[in-house]
């Protein structure tokens, strides 16, 4: 669903952009090592590694990643090693950076990715959600965490990338009655003057993109070149392969407590909790944690953070009474076994609730591939191969 084309016509009309030069603009960034297109990418907001992931599997190189959390970037640098260990080129190029986007020199980032203005496939990130979110009392720009959109406007206009991809809550449509979103589109595609892109927006559910999991998010695409994406073919759902399920999700996956993988143990609950977890059925809520039951045959309900305060939490479990870890969050999410999260209980459960899921990030790139950079998307196996996520499609990997 092209967003764009729900948005009145004046609206429309004031995003529309008429950039012959840029249409016929030769791409700075088009070069090949080992006859394969080399796109250099830099990823703001970072969190657990969720887009860099899906950009990574859909052959971006991502070249920066930073966030102002201390737990994910340590997750991101175990993860960088981990996949050395495994002989996979997630993160190769990549400097793993902590520091607050508010204080980020633009300069710094091209010079520690060893890049200059211009040559920037790809700018990504999702500034904080919660300000937009439902879960989040939906304060928008009034919260601070809402003014980061104008700290990634910043680093956008002086970068100069190819492309950018913005990630978001799809609580961000209807905030102020979709003025929020309106304005910042509108500062998407002219960030300074000089500069103009081309946006594509799209409200995409996770669970039609192979993840198992309701999810909708939104991502808003822009392009200096004028190519637009008109829509993101699904891959699962209605006519196509079936949805991916919680069960899908598991399938392999080792007891509780076990040494491998990391992230999952789980909490320690009440007997009154275990005992009223254990006489719910598939889908039902609890009326006392507001977090629902998981169904083996059905996707997961989105994977939530908590509050600021809280810890977060994840779902029940399907046959156990008990909440998921969050190694099992993170499975939903399609996360690989060996991408472990750092920090306490608390913080791998915030990561992996912040996420884009990493299946859903390389649908996005991809699209971004052959719509906008012309170039071959990477085939949706080869994507299950480098997530290591071939679990979900074990009957249907033929099919695909």
């Amino acid at each position: 669903m092209n967003l764009l084309e729900t948005y009145p016509a004046d609206f429309l009309s004031s995003i529309a952009i008429d950039d012959s030069k840029s249409a016929t603009r030769q791409s700075i960034f088009r070069k090949k090592r080992a006859g394969v297109e080399v796109l250099p990418t830099i990823s703001l907001f970072s969190g657990g590694g969720g887009l860099d992931l899906g950009l990574e599997s859909a052959g971006f190189d991502v070249r920066f990643s930073t966030d102002i959390d201390p737990y994910s970037m340590a997750t991101l640098q175990w993860g960088k090693e981990e996949a050395h260990k495994l002989g996979k080129s997630i993160l190769r190029n990549t400097v793993v950076h902590r520091e607050s986007v508010n204080d980020l020199d633009p300069s710094f980032i091209l010079e520690a990715a060893r890049l200059k203005k211009g040559d920037v496939a790809v700018l990504a990130g999702g500034p904080p959600c919660q300000a937009f979110s439902i879960f989040g009392k939906r304060k928008g720009l009034a919260d601070k965490r809402g003014q980061l959109v104008f700290e990634y406007l910043r680093v956008l206009s002086k970068i100069e990338p190819e492309t950018f991809v913005f990630e978001n809550v799809y609580g961000l449509l209807t905030v102020e009655g979709g003025c929020i979103f309106q304005q910042i589109c509108q500062h998407l595609q002219e960030p300074k003057k000089g500069l103009k892109y081309t946006i594509s927006a799209f409200r995409l559910n996770a669970a039609a993109y192979g993840v198992p999991q309701f999810r909708d998010r939104i991502f808003i695409v822009g392009s200096r070149t004028g190519k637009k994406i008109e829509g993101i073919p699904a891959i699962t759902g209605p006519s196509l392969l079936p949805y991916r399920t919680v069960g899908d999700a598991f399938r392999g996956l080792p007891k509780i407590g076990a040494s491998f993988p990391a992230n999952h143990t789980g909490r320690n609950h009440s007997s009154g909790i275990i005992d009223r977890y254990s006489l719910m059925s598939a889908g039902e809520r609890d009326s006392l944690t507001r977090i629902n039951k998981l169904d083996l045959t059905r996707p997961s309900y989105t994977i939530i953070v908590g509050s600021d305060v809280g810890g977060g939490k994840g779902h029940i479990h399907p046959t156990e009474a008990r909440e998921v870890t969050p190694r099992e969050s993170a499975r939903i999410q399609t996360f690989p076994d060996w991408w472990g999260f750092a920090g306490k209980v608390r913080h791998p459960i915030r990561q992996v609730g912040n996420a884009v899921p990493p299946i859903l990030g390389s649908a996005v790139a991809n699209a971004i591939r052959e719509n906008i950079l012309g170039i071959s998307a990477i085939p949706f196996r080869d994507v299950l191969r480098t997530l290591s996520q071939e679990h979900l499609f074990q009957n249907e990997l033929d099919k695909i």
